[in-house]
């Protein structure tokens, strides 16, 4: 599915999915978004354990990012939170 996400014409080209009346655009993008959510995330966090040195490393990094203080006016974990925890850039992820 990650591979055929990367071959969406939408996706290649965002500029045609702005041009969609309202629900069209929502449909598709809901659509996308399962797709980055449940196949294309598991894969890029498997790509930073390999990148940050295996299983254990990213073992550290992720009971940190768990049980770190949470803002309580923003108590969400983002991927740029990941990310910084890791090292690491969007590109370093980047799957295509």
């Amino acid at each position: 599915q990650v591979d055929d996400y990367y071959q969406n014409f939408y996706v290649r080209h965002p500029e045609y999915l702005e041009q969609l009346p309202e629900q069209y655009r929502a449909d598709i993008a809901n659509s996308l978004s399962q797709v980055r959510q449940y196949c294309e995330m598991p894969l890029k966090i498997l790509k930073a354990e390999q990148l940050v040195g295996g299983e254990e490393a990213m073992d550290a990094i992720l009971a940190k990012l768990f049980t770190r203080q949470l803002d309580p006016t923003y108590p969400y974990l983002t991927y740029q939170d990941f990310l910084s925890a890791c090292a690491l850039t969007e590109e370093d992820l980047n799957l295509a």
